[in-house]
Formats: C-alpha cells, structure tokens, sequence
C-alpha cells in the first residue's frame, strides 16, 4: 500500500475529439521539483522515523514537514541533480554534432544513463528499504508536482479559456478548438509561456499533438 499520495491523475472528459489535442509535459517533474523548491536532507525541517510512524495521515505528516526558505543555501541534493542534468545537456549538444556511429552509440547510451540516474533519485527517497529513504521528503515532492499540475490547469482554464480534457502527472491534455494546426501550435505556445515564466527550474513543453483522439478513462487513450 502507498504510504503518501504520488502523482494527480485527472479524470477524463470521455469523449472522441476531432479538433487538435495538444499534450504537454514537464520535463523530469520530480528532479525539476527538488531543484525548484531546493529539497533535500539539509534543506527540510522533517520528522524523524519514529515521529513518521506515529501519523495516521498524509496530512500530518506534511503539516510537520516545513519546505526550504528561499534563502537558504542550495542543498546536497538539487546540487547532485543540476550537475547531472547539465552534463545531460552537454552530451545531448555533443550528440548533435556527432557523425561517428560508434561514438553516437556511445553518448545515447550515456546521456540516458544520466536522465535514469536524476530520475532516480526521487524513488530512492520513496522507496521504504532505499538507504535514503526519507518519506518526508518524498511526500513533500510529489505535493509539490502536483501543484504544479493544478496551477497548471488554472492557467489554461482561465488565462486562455480552454479546456483541459485529461492530466496525469506531469502532463496535460488541452483541447484546442481548431483543425488549424498553425492555430494549435500558436495555442500550445502560449500555454508554455504562461507556465514556465512561473518557475526557474521547471520547464513544460510540447510533447505531443493529436489530430484525433479518443478519451476513454485514466491511463486509457487512443
């Protein structure tokens, strides 16, 4: 059984859709999370395990944990997180100039080496038999990303009066209202804009662009 809530996972308008569905996501939304909110074991004021075991809500739990000041110095974690993603962006740059097949084997394996590590690193915080296992902090990340989602949804409904037909987690579905898909494209632009000028870290882009697409239930689309 999970011991605190994961991810937000919105019920679908069900329905067939003919106008374009645009998707966007946030790319790596947890260590993006940890990084924007500077979360880590120097940085959170937490309940220690025995504390943690006396809680009968989530509630409680998070009301115990208090997130970092914006002052405070940046923590051992995010700092782990931003070198990864950084030499994850310079063997993407590398990537691109590359010609050698060999060599290109190479970095494709080594840069998603480094996005399996930086995604790591939030299970390690969830996972109960983990060695840095700390359910405060964990807990504490995935509130934030859903937040994050929920602001979000906000944005879309009512900045740009559109409708958001389906979220799960990192991402969001928008109905477009248009065959145009210029039109659509401009949309999704402008969704991104209004999210990311919020964060310094997270970042939402466009992932995906359906021309048709049917909504059945969560985790159920074609």
């Amino acid at each position: 059984k999970a011991m605190y809530s994961g991810g937000l996972v919105l019920e679908p308008q069900v329905g067939l859709y003919d106008d374009f569905v645009m998707m966007l996501d946030f790319n790596s939304l947890y260590p993006s999370v940890i990084q924007e909110y500077n979360i880590c074991f120097t940085t959170v004021e937490r309940p220690n395990e025995d504390q943690v075991a006396q809680f009968n809500s989530e509630a409680e739990l998070l009301a115990a944990t208090e997130q970092p000041d914006s002052s405070d110095a940046e923590g051992v974690l995010p700092l782990v997180l931003r070198r990864l993603v950084e030499s994850r962006r310079q063997v993407k740059t590398e990537i691109k100039s590359t010609r050698d097949p060999r060599r290109l084997q190479r970095l494709e394996i080594r840069q998603k080496a480094l996005k399996l590590t930086a995604n790591s690193m939030y299970g390690c915080l969830g996972f109960q038999f983990s060695r840095f296992h700390a359910r405060p902090l964990a807990a504490l990340v995935t509130k934030m990303g859903r937040q994050a989602l929920e602001s979000t949804i906000n944005i879309v409904k009512h900045e740009l009066v559109l409708d958001v037909v389906y979220g799960d987690t990192d991402s969001v579905f928008v109905n477009s209202k248009t065959k145009d898909f210029a039109a659509a494209m401009q949309v999704a632009e402008q969704i991104k804009r209004a999210v990311n000028k919020k964060y310094k870290r997270l970042e939402i882009e466009i992932d995906g662009v359906f021309g048709k697409l049917l909504l059945l239930k969560k985790k159920k689309y074609a």
